[in-house]
């Protein structure tokens, strides 16, 4: 391959201490395989390092032409349909009409759907001031999130079996 590839694992960002410790574990895992690798990790928000400084990390220290990046979260939500994407300066598929229909679904009154839109785009807002935007020229290639996968139902029977 002849194509320099960076990886970022990203986090949702916590004020606690225990989300950092897992995806630094990953990644510490990830170069211990991958030892050629660029590998980093970083988080979407609350925490540092956020998107912009850690991809301008890995760039800075390798000649990279694409950037994968990895969201570990269980699922898609928002974050990894619209927010990510739109930090990364990514196109994404989001439907911003299928989400409101949603929440107007939830909720009996026009004026809460309303209200709820109005804070999911300010929520949004504070990102945009958080950090610079994401200065990079190749590839960025946004994975999907963990999802359904056996191996992580093998870790839930595991948390289970502790129990019982």
């Amino acid at each position: 391959m002849t194509e320099k590839t960076g990886i970022l694992l990203l986090s949702h960002g916590s004020r606690l201490d225990d989300g950092e410790e897992v995806i630094k574990a990953y990644k510490e895992m990830y170069k211990e395989e991958f030892p050629e690798l660029p590998v980093e990790y970083g988080f979407m928000e609350i925490r540092k390092p956020g998107i912009p400084e850690t991809i301008k990390k890995l760039t800075s220290e390798n000649d990279l032409d694409r950037i994968i990046v990895v969201p570990v979260f269980v699922a898609h939500g928002l974050h990894t349909k619209r927010d990510i994407p739109q930090m990364l300066g990514i196109e994404s598929d989001f439907d911003a009409e299928a989400v409101s229909g949603h929440h107007h679904h939830h909720h009996d009154h026009d004026h809460d759907h309303d209200h709820d839109h109005g804070h999911h785009h300010h929520h949004h807002h504070d990102h945009d001031h958080d950090e610079e935007e994401v200065h990079f020229d190749g590839e960025i290639v946004l994975t999907d999130p963990l999802g359904i996968d056996a191996r992580l139902y093998e870790i839930i029977k595991d948390r289970v079996s502790e129990h019982l």
